[in-house]
Parts: C-alpha cells; sequence; structure tokens
C-alpha cells in the first residue's frame, strides 16, 4: 500500500513540474514579445499624450477665442464659426477609414488590435 501511495505521489510531482515547466516556457514567450513591443508601445504613448496635450492647448485657445470675441462682438462671424470645437454631442462626421477615439484606453486597445490582425 505504501509503495502504491509513493507512486502516485511521484507521478503527481512529476506532472507537477512538467506542467510548471510548459507554463515558464510560455512565460519566458510571452516576456520576449513584450519586449520586443516595448518601443512600439512607448512611442504609441508618448503620441497619444502629445496628442492629448495638443487637444487641451486647441481647448484653451478657443476659451481666450471666445472671451476675445465676447469683448469684441463687431469680429468676423466666418472666423468664429471656424474656430468652434465640436462637443462629445454633435453628430459625428464620418471620414471613411476613420474611427472617432475617446480616451486613451480605446486607443491603446485599437494600437493593439491593429497589430492583431496585422500579424494574421
Amino acid at each position: 500500500m505504501a509503495m502504491i501511495i509513493d507512486c502516485v505521489i511521484i507521478l503527481l510531482l512529476i506532472g507537477s513540474i512538467t506542467y510548471g515547466y510548459i507554463v515558464s516556457r510560455k512565460v519566458r514567450l510571452l516576456m520576449g514579445i513584450l519586449k520586443d513591443l516595448e518601443p512600439l508601445v512607448e512611442e504609441f504613448s508618448s503620441a497619444v499624450e502629445k496628442s492629448q496635450d495638443s487637444v487641451s492647448q486647441m481647448r484653451d485657445r478657443i476659451e481666450v477665442a471666445e472671451q476675445v470675441q465676447q469683448v469684441q462682438p463687431e469680429a468676423e462671424p466666418e472666423v468664429a464659426a471656424q474656430s468652434t470645437f465640436a462637443s462629445r454631442r454633435a453628430a459625428p462626421v464620418e471620414t471613411p477609414g476613420m474611427r472617432v477615439m475617446r480616451d486613451k484606453k480605446e486607443l491603446v486597445r485599437a494600437f493593439f488590435d491593429t497589430q492583431s490582425t496585422a500579424e494574421v
């Protein structure tokens, strides 16, 4: 009886060690792939941050322009119409091949979706 229990324990240990080795190999492969993607993700992240900064600068400039327009109502109406900022509630303008991204999470998700479909 002791011999059977010892054999079962040895088989379970061998199975656990084999499973651990397989998982370790997959994790090493994944880490290698992530290390290769790191420069791309960092470039993408910096591009997103630059775009967020430019959008906030545009909003600030629009607010300043609106304040100046309120002080000087005789400004040209064409210039005021061109410099308005479209809110999220406005009807979306459909541009072929373009998607509207609302936040950084959507941009990162779209990046990885694009990368996964490009590799296939």
